[in-house]
């Protein structure tokens, strides 16, 4: 029998902010008019579109980011849109808390970025992992500073008694 992991940070985030629900509104908006008049035009697909249509807003609705740092590694999850990753403690070299921007992020979302990969639902608050290979990962957070500690306080854990 194991025992239970040491969980040092938790956080489960939510797409958020009007900005993206209004550019969701606008694509949706746009589409449906376009169904409806290929619908109008006898075309098969408009049912189909309107399906795919509701299920991007409904995969968006119930999508989250959770993020855990357990005594082994950080765990990011993307639920629903992505495969769970995680960092394991040993890989990283640094981490930072820290504002960053659109160019750094990719945007709302998981990324590919020139450096690594990306995960953020929201604003621009995070933390920037290096890890061994030189790779980085940037992890959005509405806690970066809470965020930051709970890795700091894992890493001080695995570290031998003196």
């Amino acid at each position: 029998m194991s025992a239970t992991p040491e969980v040092y940070f938790h956080e489960d985030q939510h797409f958020r902010g009007s900005m993206l629900w209004g550019l969701i509104a606008i694509i949706v908006g746009v589409a449906a008019v376009v169904t409806i008049a290929a619908a109008r035009a006898g075309s098969p697909a408009a049912p189909l579109t309107i399906a795919i249509l509701a299920g991007v807003i409904v995969l968006f609705g119930f999508a989250r980011l959770e993020t855990e740092v357990r005594d082994d590694a950080v765990y990011v999850h993307f639920h629903g849109l992505w495969p769970t990753r995680r960092v394991r403690l040993d890989e990283i070299v640094t981490f930072e808390a820290r504002r960053y921007t659109m160019w750094e992020s990719g945007g709302w979302g998981v990324h590919l970025t020139m450096s690594g990969m990306a995960y953020n639902v929201s604003g621009n608050d995070g933390v920037i992992f290096t890890l061994k290979n030189g790779r980085k990962v940037l992890v959005g957070t509405q806690r970066p500073q809470e965020l930051a500690a709970g890795i700091a306080k894992a890493l001080e854990a695995r570290r031998p008694p003196h």
